[in-house]
């Protein structure tokens, strides 16, 4: 199990990753607490970065709910139905990660029986999406250079 890991992972926080993995591993199924502090710091991004596109999709509807909750005149309700989820997800990111390898793994081993292209397609279905951080790493340098530039050139 542990070269497909390594094959999957790609190389982004590879060792980190193996060694959760196969601490979780020895613990038997179900969800593990750890603390994974980019998953804190950024959240559905983080998930959108390790390929887990339906963490990403949840924390979408959670930051959904919560403005529904803050227009309403709930903000304390809001910051609840915000931050409990978040700061879970934070505590669980590394094992809700864990088990979604393991199911890219064995997904893939139900199809490919070939070693070589087993491993192929696991290079291809893992590692993480680089565009992430330049599209949500760009997105604050771009507002804060509008929030110079457009007044700057308004005046004139």
């Amino acid at each position: 199990m542990q070269n497909l890991y390594e094959t999957i992972l790609g190389d982004k926080n590879r060792i980190y990753y193996l060694t959760k993995f196969e601490q979780f591993d020895r613990l038997g199924s179900g969800l593990k607490a750890s603390w994974n502090w980019p998953a804190f710091l950024c959240g559905g991004v983080w998930a959108l970065y390790r390929k887990m596109f339906g963490w990403f999709f949840a924390f979408l509807g959670i930051i959904f709910l919560s403005n529904i909750f803050e227009k309403a005149g709930s903000p304390g309700l809001s910051a609840i139905v915000l931050f409990v989820p978040w700061i879970a997800f934070a505590i669980y990111a590394d094992s809700l990660y864990h088990n979604n390898i393991k199911k890219k793994i064995a997904a893939a081993q139900l199809t490919v029986k070939d070693e070589p292209k087993l491993l192929e397609y696991l290079r291809y279905k893992g590692g993480v999406q680089t565009w992430v951080i330049w599209v949500f790493g760009g997105l604050p340098v771009i507002g804060i250079l509008a929030a110079i530039l457009i007044p700057m050139f308004a005046r004139h």
